[in-house]
């Protein structure tokens, strides 16, 4: 995992919790580095002198991954999110060091984010029977809120524009951007969803806040169910079912590629639980091609890691081996299209 480019990368941290507070002499401990995450450094720290300290998380940008605009929107969904009560972090500052780097300061939230020991750990079985019907209780409130009320713009189609054509059209962008060979396909299957999409009826609800990385991974529980959603920096308007297939695709589902759900429970279930929460009727046409969007958009994932990787931008095994992934995606989602083949969607 990349260090932050600092001789002291400790007293950074310590910097930026004081940065984000406003006080240059701010009691700060306890400084170190988190395990996981794959494209951000999360360091814990502890504000405050005994007696009044406070549990924070730094999220410090490595070289070659930082994005200041992306980090502000982020902040804004958290800002929008906490004072509804939703179940985030509290957000307390975003900005810059002084080498440039952008960092967040959040509240540190109780709970465990490993999702290998969520979906398989007998101690967790009270949490696994709970978690869909919390998920889909917070997911439904997240989709209550409209662009208007995050305080910065967000990614947006055009208001006449189907969102499932302007993602096929940002990801064919994004596929000439990473795409190393030729992956034919991929580009069957966004002339495919394209298709398939041009054929449905229009969209009628109006657009909104989008979570954009809804998946086991970033969601934080502990034995009585969900406690914290975190990573917002993929925050975007769009559509409902945007949200709940990611939650669907298969590399989420690690170890239990039978639960369609996050190895937690099956895609009807998920969907059911959604509309119980929600009063929305979600369509399942449009559910299985937004699954395909999904699955395109991890294999481009896996690409640009590759990428990132060969190129020596940010040079990491770990982005080497997730780019070896893409041949499993392109599987899962000739497998996908076949069964949409077979259905009244085709």
């Amino acid at each position: 995992m990349s260090q932050a480019p600092s001789s002291d990368p400790v007293g950074a941290i310590v910097a930026a919790v004081r940065q984000g507070v406003g006080d240059a002499e701010a009691p700060v401990s306890g400084a170190r580095l988190l395990a996981g995450g794959a494209m951000h450094d999360s360091w814990a720290a502890t504000l405050g002198p005994p007696g009044r300290q406070r549990d924070v998380v730094v999220r410090m940008s490595p070289p070659g991954r930082d994005d200041a605009t992306r980090a502000r929107m982020e902040f804004a969904a958290l800002e929008a999110m906490h004072s509804r009560g939703l179940l985030v972090p509290e957000p307390l500052y975003v900005g810059e060091n002084e080498i440039g780097q952008t960092f967040m300061v959040m509240t540190r939230v109780p709970g465990d984010s490993n999702p290998r020991q969520l979906l398989t750990n007998p101690a967790f079985a009270g949490a696994r029977a709970v978690l869909i019907g919390q998920l889909a209780e917070q997911l439904a409130r997240v989709h209550m809120v409209s662009p208007a009320d995050v305080s910065v713009p967000l990614r947006t189609p055009h208001e006449d524009e189907d969102c499932l054509l302007f993602d096929c059209d940002r990801q064919e962008e994004e596929y000439r951007a990473v795409a190393l060979n030729a992956y034919p396909t991929v580009v069957w299957a966004l002339r495919k969803v394209r298709r398939l999409a041009e054929q449905l009826p229009p969209r009628t609800r109006p657009l909104h806040v989008v979570y954009g990385d809804f998946r086991v991974g970033n969601l934080m529980y502990d034995e009585h169910g969900l406690t914290s959603m975190l990573d917002w920096e993929g925050v975007h308007v769009g559509e409902a079912e945007d949200d709940l297939t990611w939650f669907c695709t298969r590399v989420w589902r690690f170890n239990r590629p039978d639960l369609e759900a996050g190895g937690i429970a099956h895609r009807e279930e998920w969907i059911q639980a959604y509309e119980k929460a929600s009063g929305r009727t979600i369509d399942r046409r449009r559910f299985a091609l937004w699954e395909v969007l999904g699955n395109v958009r991890w294999a481009l994932v896996t690409m640009r890691q590759a990428k990132q990787h060969l190129d020596r931008t940010v040079p990491s095994h770990e982005l080497a081996a997730i780019g070896r992934r893409t041949a499993d995606t392109e599987l899962e989602i000739l497998r996908l299209l076949g069964q949409e083949e077979g259905s009244h969607a085709g």
